[in-house]
């Protein structure tokens, strides 16, 4: 099946006027959430029969439930609610806070402005056809910045975004569009058709005739449409219906623009798809009051220079959590990049930047997801053990020698051992290295100071197979020494997922500590649902 090269939206509402009326619908039908949807024929009719009764559809239920379930997709498109491993929508903080009537125009608003692909409804198994790798773009802001544009005349017909926005596929790309429109809007009659006629070729897998410009029109500008009625919504921007122009007035450009910009600064792309798609919606389904900004995104330096608060954003974007670091932490960190004077300063930036909820920065998330060389992902993994709240030991000594134990963490009077497996295509737990875990590390690492060995565990850069040799592990280890000593092997996904389910939620460092130690019961993590 050919990947979508062009943008799409689930919409069998249009008007996001009555987007908190079909999640309040929503719980109604579920019983308060609490009926299993997926699979659940008989409770997506009762959905349709619901939404019709608030006066939101036609009276008219589908056979097959498939009314309510395309209601629900446009329910997770906007990050309302998300379905769990067990099949129930679970709805997201934005999702209550509509249930409950908590600034419904606003929160709307907020999840308009922040909608992406990809999103987690994107990335569901189910979604078919999906969307071409390249994508990394937030629709509705992308196209309220064309339209304050002066060379676009503050303007753009239905059919100028059905044929060169919903292309886009960048937020960068916001000046090749622009061009595109203008030669568009400049070229002969003949020379629009066959513009027209080259996007609905190159980008909807369409034959090259006379039908072809026609027949993408018709598929498409639906979606235009939609888009426009969003963009509407948020009142940065306004829709024309009888001549389907979104425009606006010069007068009201420069406000649209700090609006646009705030929301740039507090809302950055979106990172946590390559989580898991229930931690995206998650946290793309804060609410307009939680949700706050990353630690450094509103940093300036005392001189107010643009480049010297993006070196600082670098530089803090390779650290978890720096705002949970002591000023002696980040001195030493930041002082052989900057030197001692602006490392000062950018110790006095991430302090006054410093907001009331900490989050991972998504250029964090999207390195350690990404390609990582063996020592990069040996270190990295050993900061969010850190961030998490252990004190850790890159590569530990015994009785001055190294061993090939990679990570020691301690809490207190005891500590844990974790072996990080680099394997891009799936780390797999034979017999053979079973008996080496518990008669080489887990016997060296028993005592290690004044502390204690309690634990011990896998961290996988890809899947994980034998869980089951854990428990061999442990048994063979109490043969030799006495102490029943148990682990888990976890998915990095499932780790930096842990960290940023702990920060969003404000759980302090002590119980992160204790719910991970908790864990190691001879268990495998490849959900983060499983591990929190």
């Amino acid at each position: 099946m050919a990947e979508r090269k062009v943008w799409f939206i689930t919409r069998p509402e249009r008007d996001p006027q009555f987007h908190a009326e079909a999640v309040t619908a929503l719980k109604e039908a579920t019983d308060n959430f609490t009926k299993k949807w997926e699979g659940n024929r008989e409770l997506h009719k009762h959905y349709e029969s619901v939404l019709a009764a608030h006066g939101l559809k036609r009276n008219n239920v589908s056979n097959d439930g498939s009314g309510g379930r395309t209601w629900c997709a446009m329910l997770k498109t906007f990050s309302y609610c998300y379905i769990d491993k067990e099949g129930f929508v679970k709805p997201t903080k934005v999702g209550k806070a509509l249930v409950d009537g908590v600034q419904p125009y606003e929160n709307v608003k907020k999840q308009i402005l922040t909608l992406q692909i990809p999103n987690a409804y994107f990335m569901e198994k189910g979604f078919r056809p999906k969307f071409e790798e390249g994508f990394r773009i937030r629709p509705a802001r992308f196209l309220i910045k064309l339209v304050q544009r002066a060379d676009l005349e503050y303007r753009l017909s239905k059919e100028e975004i059905t044929y060169f926005v919903l292309t886009a596929q960048k937020d960068s790309q916001e000046q090749e569009v622009v061009s595109k429109i203008l030669s568009f809007r400049s070229a002969s009659p003949e020379q629009k058709e066959a513009m027209k006629q080259e996007v609905a070729v190159h980008y909807d897998h369409r034959a090259r005739n006379d039908k072809a410009a026609r027949d993408y029109y018709q598929a498409h500008s639906d979606v235009a449409h939609t888009f426009m009625l969003l963009c509407e919504y948020t009142g940065l921007v306004e829709y024309e219906r009888g001549t389907s122009i979104l425009k606006t007035n010069l007068s009201l450009v420069e406000a649209a623009m700090k609006s646009i910009a705030y929301y740039d600064t507090r809302y950055p792309f979106n990172t946590r798809y390559l989580i898991s798609v229930e931690r995206m919606a998650q946290s793309s389904g804060l609410d307009i009051d939680s949700y706050k900004s990353n630690e450094f995104g509103d940093i300036k330096p005392a001189n107010n220079s643009a480049k010297m608060a993006k070196k600082i954003e670098v530089a803090l974007s390779k650290i978890p959590t720096p705002t949970e670091w002591t000023d002696e932490e980040l001195l030493s960190y930041l002082e052989p990049i900057f030197g001692k004077r602006d490392a000062l300063k950018a110790v006095s930036a991430v302090r006054a930047g410093q907001g009331t909820m900490n989050h991972l920065s998504e250029d964090f998330v999207e390195r350690y997801l990404g390609d990582m060389t063996h020592n990069e992902f040996e270190r990295t993994t050993t900061d969010i053990l850190k961030a998490i709240g252990f004190e850790t030991i890159y590569q530990p000594k015994i009785q001055g020698k190294q061993t090939e134990i990679e990570i020691l963490i301690r809490s207190g009077s005891i500590h844990g051992i974790i072996d990080t497996k680099h394997y891009p295509n799936g780390f797999g737990l034979t017999q053979q290295l079973a008996n080496y875990m518990a008669s080489e590390y887990i016997q060296n690492y028993m005592t290690y100071d004044d502390s204690k060995l309690e634990f011990y565990g896998y961290v996988t850069s890809g899947g994980f197979t034998g869980e089951k040799k854990l428990k061999s592990i442990t048994s063979l280890a109490e043969k030799l020494t006495g102490e029943t000593i148990e682990g888990l092997m976890i998915t990095r996904e499932v780790l930096i997922g842990f960290l940023d389910y702990c920060l969003e939620n404000q759980i302090p460092r002590e119980e992160r500590v204790r719910l991970f130690i908790e864990n190691a019961k001879n268990k495998g993590f490849n959900d983060l649902k499983q591990f929190v």
